[in-house]
């Protein structure tokens, strides 16, 4: 006949009751693991934009592209690269936000897109995340709707205005600017020739950029891809470049301007 020590409970049971204690410490520390990835900060991001509130966000990145004509081969060329540049040196989080010249509206788009960068597999732990479900996001949310947005920008055809102006005054008007964001950077990527009823290079040389109404891009970090076109080289002269120079130093944080050659 079997006998217990005193206490009632023989080695084994006490052993066996260790290893169930010790299991449910595991699988406690498991469940704690996985609700803390599933309410962590960096999984509360909108669904539509990919841009998260509770995370910081650098910089917000705007282009507005001029495509009342059409851009040369080679300038479809250094704007893919451009942006392609841009989108690998930007951080998880950063916003980007690509607007064009809209000669229906006579001012700016609305985005053709407008995201905000998610992080790729490289940046997610193995043990608390599945890094193939996170590349395919960046990838079929964030990379390609760029590419293809892109591509159909720089498609554009001829239009018989040109308001950029009324693009910049509408960026703030409309608060397109990211009031979250540390940093905005403003890249217009334009032939420069201002065509509206706001002023008109046709009409008035350099002197329709200096006449320009004063606007409010103070926070902006701003820089022009100036797209150079064969049958505009009298107009795009350097007056006219350094009108717009000191226009947009005037209302914003200016950087340079960047010629690209047709």
């Amino acid at each position: 006949m079997m006998k217990y020590p005193p206490g009632g409970l023989s080695g084994e049971d006490r052993k066996g009751i260790a290893i169930f204690l010790a299991s449910l410490a595991v699988l406690a520390t498991l469940v704690a693991i996985a609700v803390s990835t599933l309410n962590a900060p960096e999984n509360n991001y909108d669904r539509a934009t990919l841009c998260n509130e509770n995370l910081p966000r650098h910089a917000h990145k705007v282009f507005v592209i001029d495509v009342s004509d059409a851009l040369s081969g080679y300038q479809k060329r250094f704007l893919r690269r451009y942006i392609a540049t841009e989108l690998q040196q930007a951080g998880t989080n950063d916003r980007f936000s690509l607007y064009v010249l809209d000669e229906k509206f006579r001012g700016l788009s609305d985005p053709v897109v407008d995201v905000c960068k998610p992080k790729t597999g490289e940046d997610v732990s193995l043990l608390t995340s599945n890094r193939a479900f996170v590349d395919r996001l960046y990838a079929d949310r964030f990379e390609k709707p760029l590419e293809r947005a892109l591509a159909s920008v720089v498609m554009g055809g001829e239009q018989e205005i040109s308001p950029i102006y009324e693009a910049l005054s509408d960026l703030v008007a409309l608060r397109r600017l990211d009031g979250e964001a540390q940093e905005v950077h403003l890249t217009i990527v334009s032939d420069m020739i201002q065509n509206s009823t706001a002023g008109s290079v046709f009409n008035s040389g350099p002197s329709a950029i200096t006449g320009l109404p004063p606007i409010n891009l103070r926070r902006a970090r701003t820089s022009v891809l100036w797209l150079d076109r064969e049958k505009y080289r009298q107009y795009q002269t350097s007056e006219l470049e350094r009108s717009w120079e000191e226009y947009l130093a005037s209302v914003s944080d200016f950087s340079d301007i960047e010629r690209v050659r047709p």
